[in-house]
């Protein structure tokens, strides 16, 4: 196995639940989810050789998953494919009577996500991931004035389409 195979694997499977939830994020599709997670991956293994420690690497694979979420939703959006949250399943094992509400919480919290618009989405992911506003900052392109502004309206929106679901 080559240094480039090593770094690869070490990265995906560290980073791989955080990736899931950022796809998730932004595609409701379980079988589209599928798709941007290898077109992710082989984002990153092509990548990967050209970090240069600017960033810390789970900013930068998480600026790569985001980079890539978005030409996904835009290819889709250009392409008219619905993403519709009805046919939307919740990870993760069978659940438990106890699990029963937290499973519906998460299902109202990730279609009321998927209600908001690709920018407001983004900035939520980022921020769930625990990138400091700072590392948003650097992956979006924006100040960080702008981040916190931009997050806390994204907030709101997210609370308010919770409320109304």
């Amino acid at each position: 196995m080559s240094q480039q195979d090593r770094l690869f694997n070490d990265v995906w499977q560290q980073y791989f639940p955080a990736i899931a939830r950022v796809v998730q994020s932004y595609e409701a599709i379980p079988a589209l989810q599928e798709e941007l997670q290898q077109d992710i991956a082989v984002a990153v293994w092509r990548s990967l050789p050209r970090f240069n420690h600017q960033s810390s690497i789970k900013t930068y694979i998480l600026s790569i998953a985001h980079n890539r979420s978005i030409s996904h939703v835009a290819k889709h959006v250009r392409e008219g494919v619905s993403t519709s949250t009805d046919d939307m399943a919740i990870a993760g094992d069978e659940c438990p009577v106890l699990d029963l509400e937290s499973a519906r919480k998460m299902s109202r919290l990730t279609k009321a996500m998927h209600r908001l618009p690709v920018v407001q989405r983004q900035l939520l992911g980022l921020a769930l991931e625990g990138l400091s506003y700072d590392e948003i900052a650097e992956v979006l392109g924006i100040t960080v004035n702008n981040v916190g502004v931009r997050l806390n309206r994204a907030k709101k929106a997210l609370k308010d389409a919770v409320e109304r679901s």
